[in-house]
């Protein structure tokens, strides 16, 4: 559903993120130095982060935060709102977004959004709805942490993901920056990608052998809703923007491996010199990706006041998400 945020009164003020500093090289993950060719050619990985031994998920979310906090100069106190999402979190329960508002130092509502990699956009759709109903400050976040035990059957599933954290305050102000946005689910495919729990009940199409483990298969049916579906929605939504897509200065493609990327990318319509790639540095980071890219390409100089933005995200559920706005 495509939803118009015209109205609605709120900027990005802010952009943080945080990635841990130590590099795992695809040679790391599989323990061949040919391993290296094989994830670059089938996956477009070259490294990934993760994080010590001593962080939590709620951990980096919080670097990212008072980054961003330094950058808007306010405290935690001034913060209205916090929105987080975490894949995983650090507890089923209660939520990281209670552990994060602890950690920072703040007193506000603290609430947690799932969605997996369309986490970050759901929470930016939630926030932006908030200030139409008069909050004036909230920090919308996202983190993940892939490195930690063995949740992957699969060496080359591991080879996708890194850790790393960011996030945007989102500020009331006199005139609304955000055009327009959409969700989308398509809950058919909801086992296309699982990541299950030690109550999960699993799928009869889930095979045997990666029950309890994560599991990514049927690839041509993520494909298929990419070409059918994704373009649909990006033009649905630049449609009750106004904004054509020669208006957009930069976009952001949610990045799973390359193959997807390059699908999600055709769909956009958008010329690829003006859609930014790093999923090379720091493979998938779920929902944090976005805000990370965001946060890089501002401090960078890439992405400056102004400048028409698209944001484009899909992943389990199968879930789609879609922001336009100007920075």
């Amino acid at each position: 559903m495509i939803y118009n945020y015209a109205g609605i009164p709120a900027r990005i003020a802010a952009t943080g993120s945080y990635l841990p500093e130590r590099v795992i090289t695809n040679s790391e993950i599989l323990g061949l130095e040919e391993s290296d060719g094989q994830i670059r050619r089938l996956l477009g990985a070259v490294e990934r982060r993760a994080v010590s031994e001593g962080e939590a998920c709620s951990d980096i979310i919080v670097k990212a935060a008072r980054r961003i906090l330094e950058t808007a100069r306010l405290s935690p106190e001034d913060v209205d709102r916090i929105i987080v999402s975490a894949t995983p979190g650090d507890y089923h329960e209660p939520s990281t977004a209670s552990v994060v508002q602890y950690k920072l130092g703040a007193y506000c509502p603290a609430v947690d959004i799932g969605m997996s990699c369309v986490g970050w956009v759901a929470g930016m759709d939630y926030a932006l709805r908030c200030i139409a109903t008069g909050e004036r400050r909230i920090l919308v976040l996202a983190g993940t942490i892939v490195s930690r035990g063995n949740p992957f059957r699969n060496p080359m599933h591991r080879a996708i993901f890194g850790d790393g954290a960011g996030g945007v305050l989102l500020e009331a102000t006199d005139r609304g920056r955000f055009f327009s946005g959409g969700l989308w689910t398509k809950g058919e495919y909801y086992d296309v990608i699982t990541m299950p729990h030690e109550t999960s009940l699993h799928s009869p199409r889930i095979p045997p052998e990666y029950r309890g483990s994560f599991y990514m298969g049927r690839r041509e049916i993520m494909f298929d809703v990419l070409r059918n579906h994704l373009g649909a929605c990006i033009e649905g939504a630049l449609h009750v923007a106004g904004i054509s897509r020669e208006e957009i200065t930069v976009a952001f493609i949610h990045q799973p491996s390359k193959p997807l990327f390059e699908e999600a990318a055709r769909a956009s319509g958008i010329p690829r010199e003006r859609i930014i790639q790093d999923y090379e540095r720091y493979g998938n980071t779920i929902s944090a990706e976005l805000p990370i890219s965001l946060d890089e390409s501002v401090r960078n100089g890439r992405v400056k006041r102004g400048d028409k933005i698209l944001m484009v995200t899909f992943g389990a559920g199968f879930n789609a998400g879609v922001l336009v706005f100007e920075y």
